[in-house]
């Protein structure tokens, strides 16, 4: 039980990373409520891997992010 919640709330986090994406591609400068909330649960997450970024001018962290939610994601299965 507890396991499927984790796996719910992991999902759900890999979507709103996926959201904040894409909203500062189409709307980099919105600030929609509904984007602003999603911007400050993701960024706890996205800020500390952005440290380790070693592309200069890219920003990598949601693809950190996602490659690490997927890792939790298999070790729970």
């Amino acid at each position: 039980m507890l396991t499927k919640l984790l796996l719910t709330a992991l999902q759900v986090y890999s979507w709103l990373i996926i959201i904040r994406v894409l909203a500062s591609w189409f709307a980099p400068t919105s600030r929609n409520e509904i984007l602003v909330r999603i911007f400050y649960m993701t960024e706890p997450l996205l800020g500390t891997l952005r440290r380790f970024n070693f592309v200069p001018g890219m920003d990598l962290s949601p693809i950190m992010a996602l490659l690490l939610i997927s890792l939790i994601r298999s070790l729970l299965i």
